[in-house]
């Protein structure tokens, strides 16, 4: 059966693809208490997901930067627009590595169409190497740059965050890496 990436605004979906990042993150995250159901920055965002047979098996949310209560010095007054991916969730069943690859190149291109140039991502040091890897493969720079404690709140608080930096390009498109 196919799968398919799309941003979309379906209820049905969204609500499958909510449902699925509370078992994830309630179980994968040992977050008892996480709610998964849709937050005000899934409205302000977009939501990527990668269903099949009309069944939600992922998503992400890629989110203005605005989401983030800080920003990277080099990137401030920047002409260019930068967004955050957040709040990953992948059916465990259907976790491959391929679907993972697939889902992050899906990220790059659903990005780059919306207009940006960088995302800037959130996660344990384990999952930003493991991004970093998906990126590589794809050609595209995925810096991990310093962990960031003080965004651990709410649900999250004590948890190891780490800010990384995807430069977004499009396929073809010669890679610039950092002076």
């Amino acid at each position: 059966m196919v799968k398919v990436f799309e941003v979309t605004r379906d209820p049905r979906l969204l609500d499958q693809y909510y449902n699925l990042r509370e078992r994830c993150y309630r179980k994968e995250l040992a977050l008892e208490d996480f709610d998964g159901s849709e937050e005000s920055l899934d409205r302000k965002g977009d939501i990527l997901l990668v269903h099949q047979g009309g069944q939600c098996i992922g998503g992400a949310r890629i989110s203005p930067a605005a989401s983030i209560p800080f920003e990277l010095p080099e990137l401030r007054g920047a002409a260019m627009r930068y967004c955050v991916w957040e709040r990953f969730a992948v059916a465990p069943e259907h976790r491959s590595l391929q679907l993972i690859r697939d889902f992050n190149a899906g990220l790059i291109e659903c990005s780059i169409a919306l207009g940006y140039d960088r995302a800037l991502v959130l996660s344990s040091l384990r999952n930003a190497r493991f991004y970093r890897q998906c990126h590589s493969a794809l050609g595209v720079e995925f810096e991990i740059r310093r962990p960031v404690p003080e965004i651990s709140t709410g649900a999250f608080a004590g948890m190891e965050h780490y800010l990384s930096l995807s430069r977004l390009q499009p396929p073809g498109t010669p890679m610039q890496m950092a002076a």
